[in-house]
């Protein structure tokens, strides 16, 4: 059995054990900044990795005081702290999942969602690293091919084509600030809209639909009515992007008030409430 060891471990190991016969035998070299031992002279270096999870867990705990005393928000500091946290709690107990995952990666799940702080689809559903390839933006949106290319387009035809992908979750979400936004723009503006604007138009037919049947309902009925049409049409969308994709597609949105997920199933308009838990 052999250990590969840094450059940094050259130091640790004794004059006396690479001295044979009044000769220098020279270490043979892996790389630029590798070598390899044998067993007997690795062993003292085994400890390492315990002792390196528990100097994290100790410096975790002194930052932790450290803050309870601080009257300031020291935002370096807090993302230091977590990046610690993960890599004392997540990293080290699972570090040959990491390597294989800084090789290569073969999700079986594709997620769009919206940029909202609060839906963070790895977050709700449970998906770790290496599950779920996800891109985010304002309203979820999946916009037609001859709209041009976006970010999300371009994203989706990788996650087909050469990751290949098994599913595709479209997540949406109650209270979504884009489709506020997209009720409330004006239809009549034009080159002088803002960004935002401008992108949340493409779910226009959406907004129509949604004016059309519940004109009578109040601003905030409307948009959680628009929130449910705008994700059921994206399966329309997705099926135009990826007609011969053996996959399997569905929309949920998320709804905060019962912390529940509502699920469309095939291509119909209504709510499947399997995942609402109201507990």
């Amino acid at each position: 059995m052999a250990f590969t060891l840094g450059g940094r471990a050259r130091r640790l190991v004794s004059a006396t054990s690479v001295h044979q016969n009044g000769c220098l035998h020279k270490l043979q070299q892996i790389g630029s900044d590798r070598f390899q031992l044998g067993e007997a002279k690795a062993i003292r270096l085994l400890p390492r990795r315990t002792n390196m999870v528990q100097e994290l867990g100790i410096r975790e705990e002194f930052m932790d005081l450290n803050r309870e005393t601080e009257t300031s928000y020291d935002f370096l500091d807090e993302m230091r702290h977590r990046f610690l946290k993960f890599k004392r709690q997540k990293y080290l107990p699972e570090i040959e999942k990491f390597k294989a995952l800084a090789i290569a990666q073969s999700p079986k799940v594709m997620v769009i969602g919206c940029a909202d702080s609060r839906v963070c689809p790895s977050y709700v559903l449970g998906f770790q690293p290496g599950e779920a390839f996800t891109i985010r933006n304002v309203a979820n949106l999946v916009t037609p091919v001859q709209n041009g290319p976006t970010e999300t387009n371009s994203a989706l035809e990788f996650a087909v084509t050469t990751l290949q992908v098994e599913n595709i979750i479209v997540m949406g979400h109650s209270n979504c600030g884009g489709i506020a936004a997209l009720m409330s723009h004006q239809n009549h503006q034009g080159q002088h809209s803002s960004l935002v604007e401008r992108w949340v138009m493409n779910g226009k037919a959406a907004k129509l639909r949604t004016q059309l049947a519940s004109s009578h309902l109040s601003f905030d009925e409307q948009c959680r009515n628009c929130e449910k049409v705008t994700n059921s049409k994206h399966l329309f969308i997705l099926r135009s992007l990826i007609p011969e994709a053996d996959l399997c597609v569905c929309v949920c949105v998320c709804v905060f008030s019962c912390v529940g997920v509502g699920i469309y199933k095939g291509f119909c308009d209504e709510f499947d409430n399997l995942f609402m838990d109201k507990r």
